[in-house]
């Protein structure tokens, strides 16, 4: 690894696919050095969501801290900017406790938005956001699409047609601020993370065949510990909104349709692997696209741990 050659302080970006090992291989790092844990997954920020979201046990997270699980209601939304805003806090406040910041997770817009940095966005207006919607039923699938590429055709070059949430939040930034979201983005260097810190980066890059084995087996141990029971209850205890993110979440998104009816277990079963299968297939082609970072062999631990030994020797 390529040692910082400046006084920053040092922050660690452990990031791989869903069903990796990441969290193992974090804990056994606790074990042996002053590390601050920081999640960086979607989901787990949510309460209550524990088996869905493969969250470490509450003995685990006893032994072992992790931040920023378990922060908000189902009944909020947990923004980027909220997770960017938090984790800038814990990272200072864990060099100033001497301990090595080691984000990590799989929620690779998390990373990519901490490491770029993020800009000043307004708040959502859901009143908008539901006139977008309308427009889009009454008119094609594209219809929204088509729209930001009149407004903002370089910010539209740059997603996907069918991504749906990144296309009415430039929507609803336009009409709010009436900046073009591929404005904010390039006006935005200074707040990037290695601006303050020196950021070390390791990687996860598991056998497709081993990921996928791994997969099927977290799911089957999952569904056994009561993935449906707990889905049953997030929607007896919460308003869960029908644009909430949860509603989109590997696992939720399939255990919710499951127990409306849609389809029989066979189908809720195929369909959950499927899209964890899928969830991991993008990951890691956001992580071989990604900057600089070191790939690590999940049972060759020596070469992170002399890394992280250097690394604390900076602190």
């Amino acid at each position: 690894m390529r040692m910082p050659s400046s006084k920053k302080k040092p922050v660690v970006f452990l990031f791989g696919p869903t069903a990796s090992g990441k969290t193992e291989l974090a804990i056994s790092l606790v074990d042996k050095f002053p590390i601050q844990l920081i999640s960086v997954d979607s989901v787990m920020v949510y309460k209550d969501c524990n088996i869905g979201s493969a969250k470490p046990s509450k003995e685990i997270l006893k032994k072992y801290p992790h931040h920023i699980i378990d922060v908000v209601s189902p009944n909020e939304i947990f923004t980027v900017a909220d997770f960017c805003a938090i984790s800038k806090k814990i990272i200072k406040n864990a060099h100033y406790k001497k301990k090595l910041p080691v984000l990590i997770g799989g929620s690779m817009m998390y990373f990519k938005s901490l490491f770029d940095g993020i800009h000043d966005l307004p708040a959502r207006d859901e009143n908008y956001r539901k006139e977008l919607r309308k427009l889009k039923l009454n008119n094609n699938d594209n219809f929204l699409y088509n729209l930001l590429n009149d407004i903002d055709s370089d910010y539209a070059k740059k997603i996907n047609k069918n991504d749906e949430v990144r296309i009415i939040r430039a929507l609803e930034v336009f009409k709010v601020t009436g900046k073009l979201m591929s404005e904010i983005i390039s006006n935005n260097s200074n707040k990037k993370l290695s601006f303050d810190y020196e950021i070390a980066q390791f990687g996860i890059i598991h056998d497709r065949e081993l990921l996928h084995k791994r997969i099927e087996s977290r799911l089957n141990k999952i569904i056994e510990e009561g993935l449906l029971e707990e889905a049953k209850s997030l929607l007896k205890k919460y308003n869960i909104d029908l644009e909430h993110p949860l509603r989109r979440a590997v696992n939720y998104k399939q255990a919710f349709s499951y127990l409306n009816n849609e389809y029989e277990y066979d189908t809720f079963y195929k369909k959950a692997l499927y899209a964890t299968r899928q969830l991991a297939k993008r990951q890691t082609t956001w992580l071989r696209s990604w900057k600089e970072f070191e790939e690590i062999d999940i049972n060759q631990q020596n070469n992170i741990e002399n890394s992280i030994k250097n690394l604390i020797s900076l602190l």
